[in-house]
Order: structure tokens, then sequence, then C-alpha cells
């Protein structure tokens, strides 16, 4: 004898059912439109001239056997235009002052720089839209908070320049620099975590960015 499930059960088997068949077309739509990641003033300081090594890992500097001051961040994500697709191929610049508060390539003291720091390094996003740097924890200078700055480029998006700042600790503590706007701020920060499986005491954190399409 067939047997007639409960009336409840009924609804939560449908409404189970509705949901499989729309799950997938939802998330879909979600991706649209998605905001793009707000500008920040370039500098300072954007290279005058840019290093012999320019790979995505900060910390290291072909042909010197040390590794770079400062605490080791593991920074990865993903470059999507604002359709919510990956941007294969963008290229990320990333530049930051040493762990001495120090910016490389910009006509400073050599003996004030931490000299096993690259500065600068370039990544490439992948098919995926995924892109990763090996640097250092950014550290505050004078009046500004720690940070990182970015500048992106893809041939189907409008450029970017931007800085990323660590969660909750965008705030200027002098003469205000770049975006004044909390709210923009906000969204320019990562949050930072430990890096299991990396070196102790390394720190990990993941930034997607947006660009407009042209």
């Amino acid at each position: 004898m067939r047997t007639i499930a409960p009336p409840r059960r009924r609804v939560l088997a449908i409404l189970g059912a509705l949901v499989a068949t729309v799950t997938v077309p939802a998330r879909a739509d979600a991706r649209k439109g998605l905001p793009p990641t707000p500008g920040d003033a370039e500098g300072p300081f954007y290279p005058r001239r840019l290093p012999a090594d320019t790979d995505a890992d900060l910390t290291r500097i072909e042909g010197h056997a040390a590794r770079a001051q400062g605490t080791l961040l593991y920074l990865s994500g993903h470059v999507l235009g604002t359709d919510g697709r990956p941007l294969a191929g963008a290229k990320v610049e990333l530049w930051q002052c040493d762990a001495l508060g120090r910016y490389h390539h910009v006509d400073e003291d050599p003996g004030l720089l931490d000299p096993d720091f690259q500065g600068y390094g370039v990544a490439r996003a992948d098919a995926e839209g995924r892109y990763a740097f090996q640097t250092i924890r950014p550290v505050p200078y004078g009046g500004r908070p720690p940070h990182l700055h970015v500048k992106l480029a893809h041939a189907s998006a409008q450029p970017l320049t931007s800085q990323l700042y660590p969660r909750g600790e965008s705030s200027e503590r002098g003469t205000g620099f770049g975006l004044s706007g909390r709210e923009a701020r906000s969204r320019l920060e990562f949050t930072l975590a430990p890096a299991p499986g990396r070196e102790p005491g390394a720190l990990a954190a993941t930034y997607d960015f947006v660009l407009r399409l042209r």
C-alpha cells in the first residue's frame, strides 16, 4: 500500500526541489553587477625605477641569501570583472615600504633600507582569475596606517590604482591622505590570519578585486 506523506513533509519536499532547481542560477545572478573595488591614491610612492627582480615574492631578492625583515604575509585572491567573471591574465602590481618604513626605488638613502626587501612585485592572474603574492605585513610610517599599494590592468577592464589595509587599521593618524570616505576605506580592508603550513608566525590574507569592464 502506498504511504501518503504528511502535508508538512510534502511541503518541505516541494520546497527542497524548488531550491535545488534555482540554487545555481541564483548564485550566478548574485555575481552580476558586483560593485567595483574603490580606487585610492597612487602614492607615495610608485617606483621611479623598477627593480631587476619583479616577481611576486617581495621577501627574497635574486642573489641574496637573506630574507626580508618583517612578518611574512601571503596575500592571494581573485581579479574579477563587474559581471563576476575572472579576468585571466590581469596584471597585478604591488609595492610597499619595508619593515623600516622606507620605500625602495624612489632614491632613498640605501643605508636606510632593508637590503633584502624587493619593495615591488608583479603577479599575473591565472585562468580562474587567481593571483598570489608573498610579502611582509605592512607597517605604519609617519601618520599613515599600514597599507599595500596596488595597480591592476586588463585589456577588457578599466585600470585600477588603490591601497589595501589590514582590517581595523585603515584610519589615518595624521593628515588625511588618499580616500577620505570611511565606507570606501572599509571595502579596502583585508583580514589577517595565521598561515597554516607556512613559516612560524607567518600570516595569510585574501582580497578579491573587481574591475569595471570597458
